[in-house]
């Protein structure tokens, strides 16, 4: 099988590329992605699944020109993608685009059938990331993975909420209710092979089925690495650190994987608990 990649150098790619080994890889790079669709399309040419999983990071401040470049890493290089996929004459048989769960309200808990959307620039950025893997060939399946905190030792926020914790910095973010939608890192890599073996497509949420609050959050992580967190965090500095972005970390939402679950996808780690001490134990 053969699989376009983009991404690929990122948290959520490297597990990809280890997870398929058996599979040949086509792997995108920037100048494929903002290249000359033509170009893309004869790069793609002959894979049968094309998986678009980059990004510019949303955790740094949103400053204009951040914000062009979180709009462009993921509208501009998905619309690419589709355009290349549509030249061909042979296209894949799947294009599965990331998404995201900040496209939902923060006050509801969501299913893939909820549409209660935020307002805020994230949401407005994941809804036109998911409408433009929409303009895919009718003859492609779709699969848009909204994806959670994925939870992992070596990428991702996890990384540096792990290094905080060690050295006694850790502690309860704003008012520490706000819920966490997390899932590990690999059950979102599990959760795509079970959608691929399933032969899928549509909107799934990929969370754990056990969300938490920021609070057990950080107790579950002081806990299993047998650290303090004491250290409380104001939402206030965030916002002064962070700016809009803040918004990542002192907002959340309350998301369940009802296709994955409803499908009889068995997740590895359904717990915090479970996630964490995996985590900490590697």
């Amino acid at each position: 099988m053969i699989i376009a990649l983009s991404g690929h150098n990122g948290f959520i790619g490297s597990h990809i590329k280890k997870a398929f080994e058996g599979d040949n890889f086509i792997l995108l790079d920037r100048e494929d992605l903002y290249g000359e669709q033509e170009r893309l399309a004869q790069k793609i040419k002959g894979a049968r699944i094309v998986m678009n999983f980059a990004g510019y990071p949303v955790s740094r401040r949103w400053t204009k020109k951040n914000k062009v470049k979180i709009f462009s890493s993921r509208i501009d290089v998905n619309r690419n993608l589709v355009g290349a996929i549509n030249m061909l004459e042979d296209p894949p048989e799947y294009f599965i685009s990331s998404s995201a769960i900040g496209i939902y309200s923060q006050n509801e808990t969501h299913t893939e059938t909820k549409n209660s959307f935020h307002d805020d620039f994230l949401s407005e950025v994941v809804k036109k990331w998911e409408d433009s893997a929409d303009l895919a060939n009718e003859s492609v399946k779709v699969i848009k993975i909204r994806l959670g905190l994925v939870m992992g030792n070596d990428g991702g926020a996890m990384l540096r909420l792990f290094r905080m914790f060690r050295f006694g910095l850790g502690g309860v973010i704003g008012s520490g209710k706000q819920v966490y939608s997390f899932i590990h890192v690999d059950d979102v890599i599990g959760a795509i092979q079970f959608v691929l073996a399933n032969k899928n497509s549509g909107i799934y949420n990929f969370t754990a089925p056990y969300p938490v609050t920021n609070r057990e959050f950080t107790q579950a992580i002081a806990e299993k690495m047998n650290r303090p967190a004491v250290i409380p965090i104001p939402g206030i500095m965030l916002r002064f650190i962070m700016g809009e972005a803040s918004v990542i970390v002192t907002g959340g939402q309350t998301v369940y994987p009802k296709r994955l679950l409803d499908e009889g996808y068995n997740f590895t780690f359904a717990t915090i608990d479970k996630a964490i001490e995996n985590l900490v134990e590697k």
